[in-house]
């Protein structure tokens, strides 16, 4: 990685633009998870409600994360008209952990990006989940977050698993044996299957890893998340 990029050369790195990278991320966090989840819910009505989402589908999860990232940017332009630091990118390149030419950088599903520097985004990667016990390749996308491959400049990120079947609170269980750490639910998030890990990292910041589960069958849980914590005990940290 001899040569810089287009990027670095514009947006040079020093102890004080990583500090403000970690702030910026940890201040616009809950706006675009929020916006992602409203999105989400809009997908639901206009597309998924339309879909028979039991039939085998090809290339369901590009097609998927790309009509929710659709109504992302429908979302954050209705919302902010333009008028924010914070700009939605599809496939975004994560150039700072790229390895040498000709190999492609590793990029996001959708991201959020810092104007001021389009260095630093908020990243979320997605994948098509078949069952709570089917987690291989979405621990997949967590082992680049925890190596911070992903996220190497903030310590935000967010996972997204679009459930074909069963239940998040399934899911959630078995995603926390096998990361052998503590899920915890989020104050703003808590009528969503939502969750939050916390993981140390070598070279990269400490890291806010938020667990979103998306239903895409029929059966919707999100209305009991509040009673589950309430039966679970799950607090706050």
């Amino acid at each position: 990685m001899s040569r810089p990029t287009l990027s670095e050369l514009r947006w040079p790195m020093d102890d004080e633009s990583h500090r403000q990278a970690v702030e910026w991320a940890e201040g616009i966090a809950t706006q675009v998870l929020e916006w992602t989840w409203r999105a989400f819910d809009l997908l639901g009505g206009s597309v998924l409600s339309r879909v028979d989402m039991t039939q085998p589908l090809e290339q369901l999860e590009r097609d998927l994360t790309g009509n929710h990232f659709a109504e992302i940017q429908g979302v954050w332009a209705r919302e902010t008209e333009g008028e924010t630091s914070i700009e939605p990118w599809p496939e975004y390149a994560e150039l700072e952990t790229r390895a040498p030419a000709p190999a492609k950088p590793p990029a996001y599903d959708i991201a959020f990006v810092w104007r001021a520097n389009r260095r630093i985004a908020f990243p979320i990667e997605a994948k098509v989940v078949k069952t709570p016990s089917a987690l291989a390749d979405y621990l997949g996308d967590t082992d680049k977050f925890v190596s911070g491959i992903a996220a190497p400049w903030v310590g935000e990120g967010a996972q997204i698993a679009y459930l074909l079947k069963g239940d998040s609170s399934v899911f959630f269980t078995n995603l926390k044996s096998r990361l052998r750490r503590r899920l915890e639910p989020v104050s703003d998030f808590l009528h969503r299957p939502h969750r939050v890990s916390r993981h140390k990292r070598t070279k990269s910041p400490l890291l806010h890893l938020h667990h979103l589960v998306m239903h895409l069958n029929t059966r919707d849980d999100t209305a009991s998340e509040a009673e589950q914590l309430q039966l679970t005990g799950e607090g706050f940290s």
